[in-house]
């Protein structure tokens, strides 16, 4: 039965036949959410997959800090893989001139059987490498790819077609999925986005944070980027427009880090000072939490949580259901000394305790988890 299937695939025949020989997975129902399987205005489907496809776009810049994996460089199109093609009886297009695109959607993994072998763009492929397949990006392209179940990412370079096989969107290879720990399962929901990179190896799409510490940086001694968190808040507010749940939840975690930072100085600085004129690691503030019965970003105000000077978070909950986030938020608001905020990302929300200082964040993880949250992990 293998056999005859690689005369439909000369593109990608690795990524199919593997998709067909994993054990581990079984085929899925499509999933349809707004990246991936829905309508866009021109008629189009949204998402990778045969037929009349295009990109969903990305709304937010691609943050790289801290993400391991492929090296990123500007490369051109392959001279092999970039034109639209058929596979068992489905024509499938190449978005040739992507330059955003983010989906949602379920990946698997290709590895032992198919080292060494040709990806559709003539490479060798190299299974322990951070590389992947997938049906319509142009060969080579780059993405930065998240295990929306532990959020762990990993950057992987496309170079080969596929899957061909349900409704996943994307093959990792071994040493990618490794990365995102997700070879036991064979499968996992993920988010793919999109770098952006041109000519001189530059990221036109790159994120420019405080939090992701990449760019320019008022904590680095330089001039602060205007897209940077706190940037983009003001901007926001200089223009009338309501800042969004999470512009706004950035911003104040950046000035949080900021102001620690500037106190590590001041008191390295001052041979001694009184006890009273101290920073404290106590210092109240108020936490605003959505309210469950509102789909709307109105909150109501809850008593003072405690205050860190760090920046990391343990995430401990994602839905695409608003409500039953803030229903989270407001169950265990109270089983925690610290903020529980809802962060909104591209039609999901995610439930996270923070921002924690550093020397807390294994006690409050094993906490949370200890209350049923099994997948929490710690976010920076």
């Amino acid at each position: 039965m293998m056999k005859p299937l690689l005369a439909y695939l000369p593109l990608c025949a690795a990524a199919l036949l593997t998709a067909l020989t994993l054990t581990a997975c079984s085929s899925s129902s499509p999933v349809i959410n707004a990246t991936h399987g829905a309508k866009a205005d021109d008629g189009a489907t949204y998402g990778s997959g045969p037929d009349n496809t295009k990109p969903y776009p990305q709304s937010e810049p691609v943050n790289l800090n801290g993400v391991s994996g492929a090296t990123v460089k500007y490369e051109p199109l392959s001279r092999g893989g970039n034109k639209n093609y058929t596979v068992l009886g489905q024509n499938y297009q190449v978005w040739r001139d992507c330059s955003s695109y983010l989906e949602i959607g379920t990946a698997s993994w290709y590895g032992p059987g198919f080292h060494g072998n040709k990806t559709s763009n003539g490479e060798v492929y190299d299974q322990k490498g951070y590389s992947a397949a997938h049906k319509n990006l142009p060969l080579p392209s780059y993405l930065k790819v998240t295990n929306l179940d532990n959020g762990k990412a990993v950057v992987v370079r496309v170079n080969d077609r596929g899957p061909f096989h349900g409704s996943r969107i994307i093959d990792l290879s071994e040493g990618a999925a490794k990365a995102i720990d997700m070879t036991g399962k064979g499968t996992a929901t993920v988010k793919l986005e999109y770098i952006d990179v041109r000519q001189g190896n530059v990221i036109a799409n790159l994120a420019h944070t405080v939090l992701s510490g990449q760019g320019s940086s008022i904590l680095n001694g330089n001039a602060g980027s205007q897209t940077d968190a706190i940037g983009d808040l003001i901007a926001d507010l200089q223009n009338g427009t309501k800042p969004s749940l999470g512009t706004t939840l950035a911003a104040g975690a950046a000035a949080v880090q900021i102001a620690s930072t500037i106190a590590q100085h001041s008191n390295a600085l001052e041979d001694s000072a009184p006890p009273s004129s101290a920073a404290s690691n106590g210092t109240n503030y108020q936490v605003s939490y959505a309210s469950p019965s509102s789909s709307s970003a109105t909150v109501t105000s809850t008593p003072s949580a405690q205050m860190s000077t760090g920046s990391a978070f343990v995430q401990i909950f994602t839905t695409m259901d608003q409500k039953r986030a803030a229903q989270v938020q407001a169950d265990y608001r109270n089983n925690t000394s610290y903020p529980i905020v809802v962060a909104a990302e591209e039609g999901l929300y995610r439930v996270r305790i923070g921002p924690i200082a550093e020397n807390d964040l294994q006690r409050v993880l094993l906490e949370m988890k200890n209350l049923g949250f099994k997948d929490a992990f710690i976010k920076r």
